[in-house]
């Protein structure tokens, strides 16, 4: 599925052991959750929780990192660095984090807001068949042509044993269809590897999310099992989020709440540390609109701001109960430069 491009330039990809639980906020997870992904441009990493302490391990450079683990009263998890030997963060550093127990992670690491967020999912078994369906979006790379690059699609596999065979069906950012993408994968408890000619590492999960990396400076994808029915988008509008935003070089925590006329208002708090007291940034935040469903879980969304109307395309689904919404847009004015938002219902 060399088609489907786009993560190691922007996004930490993890995916993760052990049970489901709801999302972290009042409380830590108690039990041990283990998590392995990948960083641009193209680091391997683990992660282990405990619901008090973290471990960390960059394991293409070599570089460790350990502390606690709390929750912060916005509901995000905080996760501060006691020791590491990396340069370029010290201890009393924190990162933040959103997580679906043994389902799913969403982290800021510690360090410049300049480091890619943290996208996960549970490992444990590959996607029952005979066939599995995913939307996806892309996470670009920083040469990312909006006039030729794919956005945003969707795949079916059909599953053989431990293998997937499928085809992308891939669109531009305004919808136009692109050449189908057709793809092998090689699963191994969740763990998918491309057969092709272009090396892919990732997984698809039971848990319903699909991350996939293809190395350094060439990308990769995120998405959610697509959804049998459209995604009720009234109900949608009456849900509350946090999540992240990547946007022109910088990660962002934000909430999502809703305005009680079926929009949603995102605000995100102020850079560094107002995630910690509930701070918001000095913007008025945006009004998001659910605007269309092409296909099911596959929505087109704008997003008001003080400078006009953006649009935007999202893979959404439920996943253990919980919404999650994983979004791509280029702005219409501006530098273009595309970004994403990250989005875990509370």
């Amino acid at each position: 599925m060399r088609k489907l491009a786009a993560i190691s330039s922007l996004l930490v990809v993890l995916w993760g052991c052990g049970g489901t639980g709801t999302l972290s906020g009042g409380s830590a997870s108690p039990s041990l959750r283990n998590y392995l992904g990948t960083e641009g441009p193209g680091d391997v990493w683990s992660w282990q929780l405990t619901g008090t302490t973290f471990t960390a391990t960059n394991q293409t450079q070599g570089l460790h990192y350990s502390g606690t683990e709390s929750v912060l009263s916005t509901g995000f998890l905080k996760l501060t660095v006691s020791s590491t030997d990396d340069p370029n963060v010290a201890a009393g550093q924190s990162a933040y984090a959103l997580e679906l127990p043994g389902t799913a992670l969403v982290l800021k690491p510690a360090g410049a807001d300049t480091k890619p967020p943290i996208v996960a999912a549970s490992l444990g078994g590959n996607p029952a068949g005979p066939v599995v369906s995913f939307n996806f979006v892309e996470v670009p790379s920083a040469t990312f042509n909006p006039a030729t690059d794919q956005a945003f699609g969707h795949v079916t596999f059909n599953v053989s044993g431990n293998t997937y065979t499928g085809t992308s069906k891939r669109f531009a950012i305004n919808g136009t269809a692109l050449a189908d993408g057709p793809s092998t994968f090689v699963g191994n408890g969740g763990m998918m590897t491309d057969t092709g000619n272009n090396p892919a590492t990732g997984a698809m999960t039971p848990s319903g999310v699909c991350v996939l990396d293809y190395g350094p400076s060439n990308g990769g994808v995120i998405g959610v099992i697509q959804p049998a029915a459209n995604v009720d988008l009234a109900d949608l509008g009456t849900r509350s989020f946090r999540g992240f935003l990547i946007n022109q070089g910088k990660t962002q925590c934000v909430a999502v709440t809703p305005n009680g006329d079926g929009t949603l208002h995102g605000q995100g708090y102020a850079n560094p540390t107002g995630v910690e007291t509930g701070t918001s940034d000095n913007g008025s935040g945006v009004t998001v609109t659910f605007t269309g469903q092409p296909n099911p879980g596959e929505v087109t969304v704008s997003i008001t701001t003080t400078g006009g109307v953006e649009n935007l395309v999202a893979a959404i689904n439920r996943v253990n109960g919980k919404y999650m919404l994983f979004c791509f847009g280029v702005p219409q004015s501006g530098n273009g430069q595309p970004y994403n938002v990250v989005l875990v219902e509370n």
